[in-house]
C-alpha cells in the first residue's frame, strides 16, 4: 500500500487486497470469519460511503470497533485490504463494508453478512450497469446469497428497492421519510416511475426527488411498505441538517453535520441498520452527531480565508441533489465543475444533459475542468449560463486557483467533481502542504 501511494499508482486501498487474493483466493472468507461480531454490508447507487461512515461512528458510540473500507474502495480487493489492516484489533470488531452493486453477490457469498442494507437504485454508469433493471437484478442476486437469519434493511421510499422485499423470506426492516419533508418543484430524472408489478404509472402522495416518495399503484395496489424507522420535521441549511428520528424504541432529535435531504436518507439508513443490529436510539443519535463529512462528500477545507467544499457527483440524481443543496443558499456562488470520463466515472457522459442545471441558483463564476471540461461548459451554456461567467480550464490545479482568485475573502467555493476528478483534486490539495505557496502560484489563463 505504501509503495502504491509513493509511486502514485493509487491510494493503496485496493492493491494489497488484490495481491493477497492472487496468493490465497479464499482470503476474503478466511479473514471475515475472524470477525467476532459478524459483518454489515451496505449497497446503493448513491450514498454508500456516507452511510457506512455514519454507521462507523454509531458503532463506536455503542462500543464496537468497525473494520471498515472507509475510503470507499468497495470492490473485493478493497474489502480484503481493510480486513488485513485490522488484524489483531481484538474481539470487539465488526465488519462494516460498502459494496459495489455488481460485486455484491460475490462478496455476500464469501463473508455471509448478518445485515444487508439497500439504499437506492438510480441510473448510473450506463456503460457498466446498463439501465436500473439490471442493477436491481444484480442486487437481488446478492440478497439470494444471504444466510438464513440475516436481516435485509430496505428504503421503503424507493419502489424498486422496496419491491425486493417481496421476494425475501427472512426478516426485512424498512425505513423512510414521514411526509413532513419539502417536495421538489420537479422530481428530476425519474428512473422508476412505473409499477414494478403491472407497469402502470405510480401515483405519489409525496414525491421528494427522482422516484423517492410515498407511492401507490392505482391498478394492482403495489404500494410503499410501512417503514419502522422514519425521519420527520426537517430543517436544512448548507451547513447541516436536523430532523426527528422515530424508531421502535422512541423518538429523538438528530443533528447531522451535512446538508440536504439525500444525506438525511443516508443517516436514516444508518439508523435503520443500527436498529437491526440491536443498537439503542441514544447511541444512534450520539453516533450521527459525531459524524463529520470526509473524502469528497461535502468535505471542506480552508485556503487563504476561502472555504473550499468538495461535493461528489456521478449521475443525474446525485447532480440534481447537489444543485438543490447549493440552492439552500440564495447568494451567488463560485462553482467548479470537474468532469472526467475515466472507467471509474463511467465513460458515457450523456447523463450531464439529464441534470437540471436550468434550476441552478445565481452564480458569480463557473469554472469547468477535467477531461470533459468543454462538454460541461457547453451544457452550462445550454442551461442558460452566462458565457461571460463560464471559464474553461482543463488543468485541475489552475481551475481551483482560478475559482479561489475569483472568490471574495471569507466566501465559499464549491467543487462538484466526478469520482476520479475528486481523487485527483484531493491528492493535489494534500500534496500542496503549504497552502500559502499554492495560493501564490501564478494562474495561467
Amino acid at each position: 500500500g505504501s509503495v502504491s501511494r509513493r509511486l502514485r499508482l493509487g491510494g493503496g486501498t485496493s492493491l494489497p487486497g488484490a495481491i493477497a487474493a492472487k496468493i490465497d483466493p479464499n482470503i476474503l472468507s478466511r479473514l471475515s470469519a475472524g470477525l467476532e461480531r459478524g459483518s454489515i454490508v451496505v449497497t446503493a447507487t448513491n450514498g454508500k460511503t456516507t452511510t457506512t461512515n455514519i454507521l462507523a461512528d454509531i458503532l463506536r458510540a455503542a462500543g464496537t470497533e468497525p473494520v471498515h473500507n472507509a475510503a470507499g474502495a468497495n470492490l473485493a480487493p478493497g474489502i480484503v485490504t481493510a480486513l488485513m489492516g485490522a488484524r489483531g484489533r481484538g474481539q470487539k470488531t465488526m465488519g462494516l463494508f460498502e459494496v459495489d452493486e455488481a460485486t455484491l453477490k460475490n462478496v455476500v457469498r464469501q463473508i455471509s453478512p448478518s445485515i444487508l442494507s439497500v439504499g437506492n437504485i438510480f441510473r448510473d454508469q450506463l456503460d457498466r450497469f446498463g439501465e436500473v433493471d439490471q442493477t436491481a437484478r444484480l442486487i437481488a442476486k446478492g440478497i439470494e446469497g444471504l444466510s438464513e437469519g440475516s436481516t435485509v434493511v430496505l428504503n421503503a421510499d424507493d419502489p424498486r428497492v422496496a419491491a425486493l422485499g417481496r421476494e425475501i423470506d427472512g426478516r426485512v426492516l424498512y425505513y423512510g421519510l414521514d411526509g413532513s419533508f419539502p417536495e421538489g418543484e420537479d422530481p428530476g430524472a425519474q428512473d422508476s416511475k412505473d409499477c414494478l408489478i403491472c407497469g402502470t404509472e405510480l401515483n405519489y402522495a409525496h414525491l421528494y426527488f427522482s422516484h423517492l416518495g410515498d407511492y401507490e399503484c392505482p391498478s394492482c395496489g403495489f404500494s410503499r411498505p410501512e417503514p419502522q424507522i422514519t425521519a420527520g420535521d426537517p430543517k436544512m441549511t448548507l451547513k447541516n441538517s436536523t430532523f426527528t428520528l422515530k424508531t421502535p424504541e422512541g423518538t429523538a432529535a438528530v443533528n447531522l453535520a451535512v446538508p440536504a435531504i439525500f444525506n438525511i436518507y443516508n443517516a436514516l439508513a444508518a439508523a435503520a441498520v443500527s436498529t437491526a443490529a440491536g443498537i439503542g436510539t441514544a447511541d444512534i443519535v450520539s453516533g450521527i452527531g459525531r459524524f463529520r463529512p470526509t473524502f469528497g462528500r461535502f468535505e471542506s477545507m480552508e485556503i487563504e480565508g476561502r472555504r473550499l467544499h468538495l461535493m461528489l457527483i456521478k449521475n443525474p440524481t446525485g447532480f440534481n441533489q447537489a444543485i438543490r443543496a447549493l440552492n439552500l443558499d440564495p447568494a451567488p456562488k463560485n462553482v467548479v465543475f470537474a468532469i472526467n470520463d475515466n472507467l471509474a466515472d463511467g465513460t458515457d457522459v450523456s447523463w450531464l444533459w439529464d441534470a437540471d442545471l436550468e434550476r441552478m441558483g445565481p452564480t458569480s463564476h463557473m469554472v469547468t475542468t477535467g477531461i470533459r471540461a468543454y462538454d460541461m461548459a457547453l451544457r452550462l451554456k445550454y442551461a442558460g449560463g452566462d458565457p461571460g461567467k463560464i471559464i474553461v480550464e482543463p488543468d485541475f490545479t489552475k481551475a481551483i486557483q482560478t475559482a479561489l482568485a475569483a472568490a471574495e475573502p471569507g466566501s465559499d467555493v464549491y467543487v462538484l467533481p466526478t469520482y476520479t476528478a475528486m481523487l485527483d483534486i484531493r491528492r493535489r490539495l494534500e500534496d500542496i502542504g503549504d497552502i500559502d505557496a499554492f495560493w501564490q502560484k501564478p494562474v495561467a489563463r
